[in-house]
């Protein structure tokens, strides 16, 4: 096909040949300005974008057509002149990658021994799962007479990126100087990738070339092969194409390599051109049809039949042409190139038989770039660079099947370890400072597992951090784990040795001017715990404030406690006041006294639980209320000292059995996040939660939720709720113990979270009956 726009990139991508005298020569960047534009020709100027993936392989048949179509539409929407380069680069996760971002660091303490442990295992599942990394980048070429106008339109292409992915669900990021060499850098000298460094700057004070920085030893080009460094590789192109590849290619492409590159070069045509193109071959065709049966009718062959290939060929090409005509479908040149990298000879040999192997059984050929392995690799990288022509149209339903989506992964850095990923097998690493909001659910029937997550969590939260940890432990699950690790325990019960003040308050307690404001309602909470059966009236109501506000304002520099707040309630005059101190006298006066006294234990150690096991049903609820609050208290402190706090809250359910204690969490809850505190709440009973207004709006605003086994009717509430599939409910459906699905702001990742049970570590954080203590060697799963 004679496309003009064809013709025209191919001039203007078309450089003076210059032969390669140095390493840097092999690379075609040519200058690079600070917001990441390269030029890589005369006129040829390329920018980067970095996307994330989405959840496609697990999704619903429904939700793979939604997303096809929105691919397509981002595909029509790509500029006519404009050049565009889909790269996906499979990585494996190394050695130097494990020591850097994975490793927990050893400290030279007694806990150093659960350190080993838990290094050791991450290795082993980083060895064990192939650890391969999906990196995804569009980078686009404009051509242009200035850098200043390329960056005009660098810009319109990154809003309209931006919008076009949002709308798959996606991110999309425009990749400046510095992450573009890095890129590169990781590339050419694989194995160094932690002494990258690169300051336009400083390079050009110091008069070197930009390209030092990132460009390998030695590069040797073969016919068939190429060397950089010490690593092989080689260069592939797709010679034969399917008439149709279907939407699994990445998935089956990754089950090829561990260190494969990926490049589908895609050239937009102006739909009025592409229609008169494919008018033109179809008269063509037509032409050669009636010149077969002249033929045949001059040889009196009046019943032979048009050849099956020339009936095809004209079927498809006016097939094509009413896609362009009433489909929106716009057509499109395409280029595929594959890149295979490997440490030795025989181990590139071998994955190229399965490369070949893999295009032979899509019914396409893959093949290698023989005495072209230099143009070829310019061509496959994230450059922007074309440097070879094997093109084929495709249309915007053929493209679109090409999905380069897989699945959604979470490794962020400095990530706590959660699992690994069900569908891809690749650790879980999660960092909920990069999310909207910390707070956090963990929910799940009896035995699903997430106790053992929560414990596992606040293990490696204490090990590989600086940051406090406080657990609300209404059954005494936690206390041999923090006692372990180093921490505190603060037994909560009638008779017993350990206080908590529920008048306690702490400098910077409340967001309101006025903080009393705040402790009221904390008070009115804790009067409706003392009386469930019984509702707060509006004189009660006031007689609370009153009261309260009064035993702080005649106290200055002096915390009162429920002792004064009760004396203060027997001097009012009112009728009511004289029943609510009745109410509090049990737990003044009476057996129940735990949180009346002033606080007399260490509330300064960064792992603490408070325990309240052994408190009576009845004192359960204040118990959580009254730690509720001490929480709210140790969050200010630290939040003036700079410190952040995790939460944890097991059994939470229990604070929304009244409208008070719900509102108070519920503002609470609020506040944590603005004070650079990461709440837990931990469940079995997610019925209740579901019942509750305030629970059912913290759980949907909740960024971080991880669902273990549900009962039924939870399952279809929770699905409801979080708009979870009818696909992705099946991992939260009967799932075996540690498996689930984990909810990270948009994402739903199914996971397995699997410890060795020969472990001291596991020995802490297990709850089955006779394995804590034991050594029996098995895996919880």
């Amino acid at each position: 096909m004679a496309f003009k726009s064809l013709k025209r990139i191919q001039k203007l991508r078309r450089d003076v040949f210059k032969l390669p005298r140095s390493v840097q020569d092999t690379i075609p960047i040519k200058k690079v300005w600070e917001d990441g534009i390269f030029l890589i020709g005369r006129q040829q100027y390329t920018q980067t974008f970095k996307f994330e993936d989405i959840n496609y392989a697990i999704a619903s048949q429904e939700t793979k057509d939604s997303v096809c179509s929105k691919y397509s539409a981002l595909l029509n929407s790509l500029d006519n002149g404009g050049l565009y380069k889909l790269t996906v680069r499979c990585r494996t996760l190394g050695n130097a990658d494990f020591e850097r971002d994975i490793k927990l660091p050893l400290k030279e303490d007694e806990n150093d021994q659960y350190r080993d442990e838990i290094n050791d295992h991450l290795r082993g599942k980083t060895t064990e799962t192939k650890a391969i990394v999906l990196d995804k980048y569009v980078t686009v070429s404009v051509f242009s007479l200035s850098v200043k106008e390329a960056q005009s339109s660098f810009m319109r292409i990154n809003d309209d990126l931006t919008a076009q992915f949002a709308r798959l669900g996606s991110r999309c990021v425009k990749l400046g100087l510095t992450e573009r060499m890095k890129l590169l850098h990781d590339f050419y000298r694989s194995g160094e990738e932690s002494g990258f460094h690169f300051d336009l700057q400083e390079t050009r004070r110091k008069g070197h070339h930009f390209l030092d920085s990132i460009c390998p030893d030695v590069m040797e080009f073969k016919r068939d092969y190429f060397t950089v460094g010490n690593r092989y590789g080689r260069v592939f192109f797709l010679k034969e194409y399917a008439n149709r590849i279907g939407d699994d290619l990445l998935t089956d492409l990754c089950e090829v390599s561990r260190n494969l590159t990926f490049s589908i070069d895609i050239l937009p045509i102006p739909v009025d051109e592409a229609v008169r193109e494919t008018e033109k071959i179809l008269l063509g065709m037509e032409t050669n049809i009636a010149k077969w049966q002249n033929n045949q009718n001059r040889n009196n062959n009046f019943s032979a039949e048009v050849p099956f290939r020339l009936k095809e060929e004209q079927e498809e090409t006016e097939a094509m042409l009413r896609a362009l005509s009433t489909r929106d479908q716009r057509l499109f040149f395409t280029l595929f190139t594959f890149v295979l990298t490997a440490d030795t000879k025989e181990e590139l040999d071998n994955d190229s038989e399965k490369l070949i192997a893999f295009g032979q059984n899509k019914s396409s050929q893959i093949s290698v770039h023989h005495f072209k392995q230099k143009d070829g690799l310019a061509t496959a990288l994230p450059l922007g660079a074309v440097q070879y022509d094997v093109w084929r149209t495709v249309t915007t339903e053929s493209l679109a099947t090409l999905i380069p989506f897989k699945v959604q992964e979470v490794m962020h850095k400095n990530g706590i370890y959660q699992g690994i990923n069900a569908k891809s097998r690749n650790l879980i690493l999660c960092n909920k400072e990069n999310l909207m909001n910390s707070n956090a659910f963990r929910l799940g029937i009896p035995g699903s597992g997430k106790s053992f997550g929560a414990k596992l969590e606040i293990s490696l939260l204490a090990l590989n951090s600086d940051d406090d940890v406080l657990v609300s432990d209404p059954e005494n699950e936690y206390s041999a784990l923090i006692r372990a690790l180093g921490g505190a325990v603060i037994d909560i019960c009638a008779g017993g040795k350990d206080f908590i003040n529920a008048m306690d308050l702490e400098a910077g307690y409340s967001d309101n001017l006025d903080p009393i404001v705040d402790k009221v309602e904390f008070m009115m909470a804790l009067f409706q715990r003392m009386e469930p059966e019984c509702h707060l009236n509006r004189n009660e109501k006031s007689l609370i404030d009153r009261c309260t506000r009064r035993v702080y304002e005649c106290n200055p520099g002096k915390t009162p406690t429920l002792f004064d707040l009760r004396k203060c309630l027997r001097e009012q005059t009112e009728p009511e006041a004289k029943n609510l101190a009745l109410a509090l006298e049990l737990h003044t006066e009476g057996s129940l006294n735990t949180f009346a006294l002033e606080t007399n234990v260490d509330t300064g150690n960064r792992l603490l639980v408070y325990n309240i096991s052994r408190l009576g049903k009845e004192q359960k609820g204040i118990g959580q209320l009254v730690i509720t609050d001490a929480m709210r208290n140790r969050v200010a402190r630290n939040w003036s000292n700079g410190k952040r706090t995790h939460l944890f809250y097991d059994e939470i359910h229990v604070l929304f059995e009244d409208e008070y204690t719900s509102a108070f969490l519920s503002s609470a809850w609020r506040q944590f996040r603005k004070r650079g505190a990461y709440p837990t709440g931990i469940t079995q009973n997610v019925e209740y939660l579901l019942d509750s207004v305030d629970a059912r709006t913290m759980l949907s605003n909740s960024e971080f939720i991880v669902m273990g086994n549900q009962a039924a009717g939870d399952r279809e509430e929770l699905a409801q709720l979080l708009n979870i599939s009818p696909e992705q409910m099946d991992y939260i459906t009967g799932a075996e113990e540690g498996c689930g699905l984990l909810r990270m702001g948009d994402a739903l990742i199914p996971f397995k979270n699997q410890f060795p049970a020969n472990t001291k570590l596991y020995r802490l954080i297990s709850t089955k009956p006779g394995e804590q203590g034991s050594g029996e060697e098995k895996e919880e799963v």
